[in-house]
Parts: structure tokens; C-alpha cells; sequence
């Protein structure tokens, strides 16, 4: 027994040392942290906007020659809140089979985009942004909202579903096998994560 406590704890030594090895041989890879936009390799003179629905700037950011991923800082749009409008008023017209958690929920939709400044006069003008996207967006709803409905065109059940306050809603959408109806999802997620990316059909944007 009075060996065992010696043993006991050089084991609980070696298990913290191990905790707090940085990511290498043997140690962990490191958890992704914060909120990022990942791209393809960047252009001299590039800029990543976050945008409204109407094309208005909230938040813009310079983007390193070659880099494939960018930091952008959340804090710098929470103002933007103010900015949220009815959630019903965000379901496109003519959609059937409605469905919503709390109608007096108010929301806001943001998307990044990219450009570069070719002209070099600090202005995104027309022809300057990149041909790149995400389906995902930056959301922010005042309180947690549910919502449910059905487009004829395009031929689409979809599905949101936002936490309170700021968030990435990520986007899924797919057709089931024997189906023309496709399914389309927009939900809360933890990981502040966005990628952009060369378009795609409009069934999924």
C-alpha cells in the first residue's frame, strides 16, 4: 500500500501533462475556435462583405492574398439587430401549409460574399464580386422560432428552425427517392463556420 500512492500519483501527473501537450505527436488537433469564412485561395485585393438581403454592407473585412479561410469577428454586426423584421414576413409569397412556433418572432438574414477591388478605390462596384456563394447564413432571431411551409416553385418543403440571438443557420437540402418534392432545411448550429463556393441550382440557395 505504501507503494501504490506514489504510482497513484505520478499516473494523475502524466494524465494532466498529457491533457496539456499542444497538438503534435500523440497530441490533440487543435478544436476550431471562433467564427470563419472558408473560401477558395483569394486574389490580391480582396474583401469578404457581410451583406442583407438587400445588399447592404454590415460588416466588411480584407482578405489575405492566398488564404483559404478568414476570422471575422461577430461582435463588430451585433448592432445590426435592429435590422430584424416579422418572421412571417420572410416566408415567400404564396407558400401553403404555414406553419410558425411564435409569429411575433423578428428576424434578420445576412450572407457573406467576396470581392476585389480591381480598380483599387475601396468601393465594391458592379463586376467586382467574385461568382461565389453559401447556402448557409448568419441569423439573428429575437427569440426561438420554428418555421414550416411548402413552395410550388421551386417544389420545396422547407424547414427552419433559429435559436435566440445570433447564430449560423446551416443549410440542407436534398429529394427523396421517388419524390419531385425536395426538402430543405435552415438550422441553428454551433460551429461559426461558413464556406463559400462556386454556385449551384436554385433549389438550394
Amino acid at each position: 500500500m505504501k507503494r501504490a500512492i506514489p504510482l497513484l500519483l505520478l499516473g494523475l501527473a502524466l494524465t494532466a501533462c498529457g491533457a496539456a501537450s499542444p497538438s503534435g505527436a500523440g497530441g490533440r488537433p487543435p478544436l476550431p475556435m471562433g467564427v470563419e469564412v472558408r473560401h477558395p485561395a483569394a486574389p490580391s485585393g480582396t474583401y469578404l462583405n457581410l451583406v442583407t438581403e438587400a445588399g447592404e454592407s454590415v460588416y466588411q473585412k480584407a482578405v489575405s492574398a492566398g488564404s483559404t479561410r478568414t476570422e471575422v469577428d461577430p461582435a463588430a454586426w451585433q448592432g445590426k439587430a435592429t435590422l430584424a423584421q416579422a418572421v412571417e414576413g420572410r416566408i415567400p409569397s404564396g407558400a401553403t401549409d404555414v406553419k410558425v412556433s411564435a409569429p411575433e418572432a423578428r428576424v434578420l438574414f445576412l450572407h457573406w460574399l467576396m470581392w476585389q477591388d480591381r480598380d483599387s478605390d475601396g468601393q465594391r462596384d458592379e463586376g467586382e464580386t467574385l461568382d461565389l456563394m453559401t447556402h448557409d447564413r448568419v441569423v439573428y432571431a429575437d427569440r426561438a422560432v420554428t418555421v414550416d411551409f411548402k413552395t410550388a416553385s421551386p417544389d420545396m418543403v422547407q424547414h427552419w428552425q433559429f435559436a435566440q440571438g445570433w447564430s449560423r443557420a446551416e443549410h440542407y437540402v436534398y429529394l427523396p427517392l421517388n419524390s419531385t418534392t425536395y426538402r430543405r432545411s435552415l438550422e441553428t448550429q454551433g460551429l461559426g463556420r461558413y464556406e463559400l463556393h462556386v454556385p449551384t441550382p436554385v433549389t438550394s440557395q
